[in-house]
C-alpha cells in the first residue's frame, strides 16, 4: 500500500536488477552495502532460500547453470542474524551453521 501512495504502480516489485558478480575460489569474499541494497536478498536468491516472490534470469556457477544440491555442497552461508562468537573462525562459524541446520543423519565428513 506505502509504494502506491508513492506512485509506484506495478504489482511486482522488482529487488535485484542486472546484478552480475564473479567470485574467486577458495577466497573468502565479503558483501557489503548501505541497509536495503539488496544483500541478503541476492545471497537468498543464490543460496536457495528464496520462497517467495518470482526469480527470473540465470545463475551460472563456473560458466554452468546452477544446480541447488550441487551448489549446496560447495557453498556457505550464515546468516546475517545467526549469533557469531568473536572466537570462532570463519570455517568453524560456518560449520557450527551446518550443523545445526542440516539433519542428524549427515555426518561430520559430509558436512566438511
Amino acid at each position: 500500500m506505502e509504494l502506491k501512495q508513492q506512485g509506484i504502480t506495478e504489482e511486482r516489485l522488482q529487488l535485484l536488477v542486472n546484478v552480475t558478480g564473479a567470485f574467486r575460489p577458495g577466497v573468502l569474499t565479503a558483501l557489503v552495502g548501505v541497509s536495503g541494497a539488496g544483500k541478503t536478498t541476492l545471497m537468498d536468491v543464490l543460496a536457495g532460500r528464496k520462497t517467495g516472490g518470482v526469480i527470473e534470469g540465470s545463475i551460472n556457477i563456473s560458466g554452468y547453470s546452477k544446480r541447488q544440491e550441487a551448489f549446496s555442497r560447495i557453498s556457505g552461508y550464515c546468516e546475517q542474524n545467526d549469533i557469531h562468537s568473536p572466537c570462532m573462525t570463519v570455517l568453524e562459524s560456518l560449520l557450527f551453521s551446518a550443523w545445526l541446520r542440516l539433519p542428524s543423519g549427515v555426518g561430520a565428513e559430509t558436512q566438511r
